[in-house]
């Protein structure tokens, strides 16, 4: 068995793994609108089904989107679950796209070369069509260490149901695996591979106000020279919203500190060595910030950011919003926002300190709408996959920085606290602009990418073969 020669296979097999990394990125997979969702899901299956994997489609009911799943069995004593989405979010304003945003283009962009321009390259369809061309040399060369159940998802980016009511269902079957994995790219734009060991939850929220017969217009909007005598929905929100958050747009809720577990020693450890590596103006640059709003020591800064919830607004609607002027008192207001979730705080928890926090404050008026929320996930850094990671990007010639936790989100969760399942992964690969206009990924590392997966795999089966 040769580690090299699965890489040297990826290497001579490259055009082609781009073209079809291209061409599964040409399909839009919208899930918002479901925008080329099922063609996308069809692809997959395809690709799976090549691989000899018998492929199953789930739904979790007639209006979600499917989730991919399917068994690999290779005759290993390891099995590993394979999480992987193939959503991405809409393109937005074509117009702020320097390119078709679905082109699947390659241009030169320094400082990296040449980068590949599509929405979902990123984050993160390109590295799930790279983790499965990855999977495909090696079961070519009949080098694939481990057996694989695959749970592509198609609405992540929704919260989407399909893909927790399908572990809820397959609890028995899927218990039994022994690790779970889940690949991005994942190097800065140093070139430093990151791993994180853990995510924050992520709670997702509405909160609207309306006219109603407290005051405020009640049917549509009023002239704006009634605000003198009439209350505004908007101002109502405003003023509940900031009631929620600190001078430091710290959250502020009642009682919503009292569940945030201190650091453990072992996460502060990881602090201490992160903190001598981590470079506070690149991760700037990436984010497109000036500067951050904590004053202080790197470490400071990453226990903050590791450690402690937030307290989003993702969005405002009222009222007048287009060109000139228009003098209205709105009838209505809606906020989004997401409150992002450290150990051990709880979905359900944090949702009755909000109501609370409004109530208390005489905000009745304020309705909650809530959505599919994550809980935040977290393993250790001496588990198997964890080591594995860390020792793949060795491997390539990179010293990773490990994080105890990331701010991001994702359902994780669902594999160590529901199924006692352990997760990791780790990808070489750098990319950015997530969500928003001219998303790339630098098409080096997305070759480099598929090779630290094989390694990642063979790494993580080395360490079973050692016991």
């Amino acid at each position: 068995m040769s580690l090299e020669k699965v890489h040297d296979d990826i290497d001579k097999h490259w055009p082609r793994h781009l073209r079809k990394t291209r061409e599964l990125l040409r399909i839009p997979s919208v899930s918002m609108t479901g925008e080329g969702i099922e063609d996308t899901a069809e692809a997959l299956s395809d690709m799976l089904d090549k691989m000899g994997t018998k492929v199953k489609r789930f739904k979790a009911s007639k209006d979600s989107h499917p989730l991919v799943a399917g068994d690999l069995d290779v005759g290993a004593d390891t099995t590993a679950l394979l999480y992987g989405m193939y959503d991405v979010q809409p393109a937005g304003d074509i117009e702020l796209w320097n390119h078709p945003p679905f082109g699947a283009k390659i241009i030169k962009q320094k400082p990296f070369g040449e980068v590949l321009i599509n929405r979902g390259v990123y984050n993160s369809k390109a590295s799930l069509v790279g983790t499965l061309l990855a999977i495909e040399t090696m079961l070519d060369r009949n080098e694939l260490p481990i057996n694989l159940h695959f749970l592509l998802e198609g609405e992540e980016e929704l919260g989407g149901q399909s893909f927790p009511k399908y572990i809820h269902r397959n609890k028995a079957k899927l218990s039994e695996a022994d690790v779970a994995f889940g690949f991005d790219y994942s190097e800065n734009a140093n070139g430093v591979p990151v791993i994180a060991l853990g995510m924050k939850g992520c709670m997702y929220l509405d909160l609207s106000t309306k006219g109603s017969e407290r005051g405020g217009p009640m049917n549509g909007e009023i002239h704006s020279s009634d605000a003198v005598i009439v209350e505004s929905p908007v101002w109502r929100l405003l003023h509940a919203m900031s009631s929620m958050v600190d001078e430091n747009q710290d959250p502020a809720i009642d009682g919503i500190w009292d569940d945030v577990e201190e650091a453990s020693k072992e996460d502060l450890a990881l602090v201490r060595k992160l903190a001598k590596a981590f470079d506070p103006d690149c991760y700037a640059r990436e984010s497109g910030v000036k500067k951050f709003k904590v004053r202080g020591s790197k470490e400071k800064l990453l226990k903050k950011y590791l450690f402690e919830p937030s307290l989003n607004i993702d969005g405002f609607i009222a009222g007048y919003n287009g060109e000139g002027s228009k003098t209205v008192l709105p009838d209505s207001a809606r906020a989004k926002i997401d409150i992002r979730l450290v150990p051990n705080m709880s979905i359900d928890g944090t949702y009755r300190k909000v109501a609370n926090h409004l109530k208390k404050r005489g905000f009745t008026d304020v309705e909650i709408g809530r959505y599919e929320d994550y809980p935040w996930t977290k393993v250790s850094v001496n588990e198997k996959v964890s080591q594995a990671c860390i020792e793949a990007m060795r491997y390539h010639g990179k010293e990773p920085e490990v994080w105890p936790l990331t701010a991001g989100s994702a359902p994780f969760y669902l594999f160590d606290q529901f199924l006692g399942v352990p997760w990791g992964g780790a990808g070489l690969g750098h990319g950015g602009k997530a969500h928003a206009p001219n998303e790339f990924a630098v098409v080096k590392g997305m070759r480099d990418f598929e090779k630290s997966v094989a390694t990642v795999f063979w790494k993580y089966a080395e360490s079973l073969w050692s016991d």
